[in-house]
């Protein structure tokens, strides 16, 4: 109800009867008028009327005896009244109306000059600004409370993303080393449930956004079959673990190409048969294709001979948080997000989601979306599933000559093997003396690139060997091998001119990192600096990239980024959300200092637009976590 036609609560504060009844009798004059005066003619009926704050207007006199209008008005305040308050004076003062504007009247009004209409006009326009201004502070209070959650989900999502990095990817890798059959089977259960929280995580972000009207699509041109044999290998083991039988199959040909959001078109179907999986204990679980040039619509009905669903639970399948009656789910639960999200991201998609269904007889969800394929070809349904399984470069390829010295063969051949798995030359010695003759012999125009001299030797040892390298100007990097590797042992490797330390029993990834460190990488091998504040991401996402070949270095802030960058590089890995600088900040800076095409990749907890990533100078995004998978996709991204 707007103030033109909702009655008016009004609070005077008159001390004066005669001026009570001319202002109620103005009041009843003004045609159209309904109001509803209250009279305090006192301080003490005053201030307990201000208290309960029960009026939407107070006019109020500026002579009230002991206390003027101006300090009760600023007392009302203290008293918690939240009206609007007129000032009423018996005579026209500039000065007086000065200071009841600046206690905080809206208006100023002679008494000898107040006629009907203009105390009309007073009232209403105080009561609407007044409804103005509470409906901006709301508006405020609610667009504050938006940047809040926003913010908040987005550091949400930085911080889950983050952990889930190294428990994925960790995963990963220890099934890309085991052959246990048992430890496989641990292993896919870490997985599979860490992408279960992944799952969520993204159902809360996505919702989230959908209600504030930030989640945006990006329709192109989308290739069917790969996207329909990606869906399938998802799901076929689910499928498989409860005996059901999943089928993909089409009405007739299919358009080899639509024109949709193939990431979002994914996530609606991969909710819909997820569902329709868990809630099937037996049978099977099919996806229809049938598309319709008359129509120019596609339909992808999902139909499941499961549990089925009562009419009555039909409508609240796509509210948020809503979940079926656990007398018709039993054990089975999600979080009540999946089908809420389907079907406003099919909206969003310019599409329909319907459901039929019955208990017990199953049920059929189907996503009708616009085709848009006039020129495209038609082809028949054949997914091409991929088995083969491509194990990653089991280390670095490098560039160099390295000497190891150990007195004991079998180390001497294990560490020589080792560096020889990345391509490096490799000469060996017996003692401290051999090398040094070895060293000789090449002289300081040829020396080794690197040197591994174990500690203990006859003849010569590695620390005086190191010592007399040193003496003699040896200007490139050495490494002690040694059992010892308390803190003092290892800064007394350091003081006599070693440049690492290298423990027994020996580590390969410890060798192949220090080989990385100071040798070049092979032109075939893509050289990466990821920039990450979290150590177990970083440690993480380094391996796999190692594993995949690639030459790593690490940062762990902004400035450590800046000192290592440099043109030798293909990449960086750019974490968005650094201690000391945000990454899209730090983008422009890392850009001047690579050649031209080199590629800044963008590591986030959040989706971030092409277009502030390009103004920024990145090239891509990737969205946290990155598994094996997404990092091969970075991989051929550089």
């Amino acid at each position: 109800m707007s103030p033109a036609n909702k009655k008016i609560n009004i609070l005077l504060i008159e001390d004066d009867e005669d001026d009570f009844i001319i202002t109620r009798d103005l009041l009843e004059d003004i045609e159209g008028g309904d109001y509803e005066l209250h009279w305090a003619p006192d301080l003490g009926l005053a201030r307990k009327a201000l208290a309960l704050n029960e009026h939407d207007i107070c006019l109020m006199d500026y002579s009230l005896g002991a206390v003027d209008g101006v300090t009760l008005l600023k007392e009302a305040k203290t008293l918690g009244f939240t009206a609007p308050v007129i000032m009423l004076t018996g005579q026209d003062d500039t000065r007086l109306d000065t200071e009841a504007s600046q206690a905080g009247a809206v208006d100023y009004l002679v008494k000898s000059q107040l006629s009907a209409s203009r105390l009309a006009r007073a009232v209403r326009y105080a009561v609407a600004r007044k409804q103005i201004e509470a409906e901006r502070v709301e508006r405020m209070r609610a667009e504050s409370a938006n940047q809040a959650k926003s913010k908040f989900l987005t550091h949400l999502s930085h911080e889950l993303r983050t952990p889930l990095t190294a428990i994925l990817g960790y995963a990963d890798l220890l099934l890309h080393e085991t052959q246990t059959p048992s430890s496989v089977e641990k292993l896919g259960i870490i997985k599979r449930n860490g992408n279960h929280l992944l799952s969520l995580l993204n159902d809360v972000l996505d919702l989230s956004k959908i209600e504030a009207g930030k989640l945006d699509v990006d329709k192109t041109e989308t290739y069917l079959t790969p996207l329909l044999t990606n869906l399938i290998e998802l799901l076929q083991v689910k499928a498989n673990d409860k005996d059901l039988t999943l089928a993909f199959v089409a009405t007739g040909k299919i358009p080899e190409q639509i024109t949709t959001d193939p990431l979002r078109l994914q996530q609606i179907l991969l909710n819909l048969l997820s569902n329709a999986i868990k809630f099937t204990n037996q049978g099977s679980v099919t996806l229809r294709i049938d598309p319709s040039p008359e129509e120019e619509i596609i339909r992808f009905t999902v139909i499941d001979t499961g549990i089925g669903i009562e009419k009555r639970q039909i409508n609240k399948l796509f509210q948020p948080f809503s979940q079926l009656h656990p007398s018709q789910v039993g054990q089975e639960s999600g979080s009540g997000l999946g089908l809420a999200i389907s079907a406003q991201l099919t909206q969003k998609l310019n599409g329909d989601l319907s459901v039929e269904s019955a208990l017990g007889e199953g049920s059929r969800f189907t996503v009708s979306l616009p085709m848009q394929a006039k020129n495209t070809h038609w082809v028949d349904l054949k997914l091409k599933h991929n088995t083969s399984y491509e194990a990653p470069t089991p280390a670095p390829q490098l560039q160099g000559r390295v000497l190891v010295a150990d007195d004991i063969p079998e180390i001497r051949a294990l560490v020589s093997q080792i560096i020889r798995m990345t391509g490096v030359h490799v000469d060996s010695a017996e003692d401290g003396q051999a090398a040094w003759d070895m060293i000789q012999q090449h002289g300081h125009d040829n020396p080794y690139d690197l040197i591994f001299l174990d500690v203990q030797m006859p003849r010569l040892t590695g620390p005086e060997l190191a010592q007399k390298l040193r003496a003699a100007d040896y200007p490139n990097p050495m490494v002690a091998l040694t059992a010892q590797t308390m803190d003092d042992q290892k800064q007394q490797c350091y003081d006599v001119g070693f440049n690492a330390h290298l423990g027994k029993p020996i580590d390969r990834d410890l060798v192949w990192q220090l080989l990385k460190h100071y040798l070049k990488a092979k032109s075939n091998t893509k050289r990466v600096l990821i920039v990450e504040d979290d150590r177990d991401a970083l440690e993480v996402t380094s391996q796999i990239l190692e594993l995949l070949g690639a030459e790593v270095d690490c940062a762990s802030s902004a400035q450590e980024a800046l000192n290592k960058v440099n043109d030798s590089l293909d990449g960086i890995l750019l974490d968005i959300n650094l201690p000391d600088m945000r990454g899209d900040e730090l983008a422009p800076k890392l850009r001047s200092k690579l050649h031209d095409s080199a590629k800044i990749l963008a590591v986030s907890g959040e989706q971030l637009s092409k277009a502030d990533l390009f103004s920024c100078g990145f090239n891509d995004s990737f969205i946290k976590p990155l598994d094996m998978q997404k990092i091969q996709a970075l991989m051929d991204a550089l």
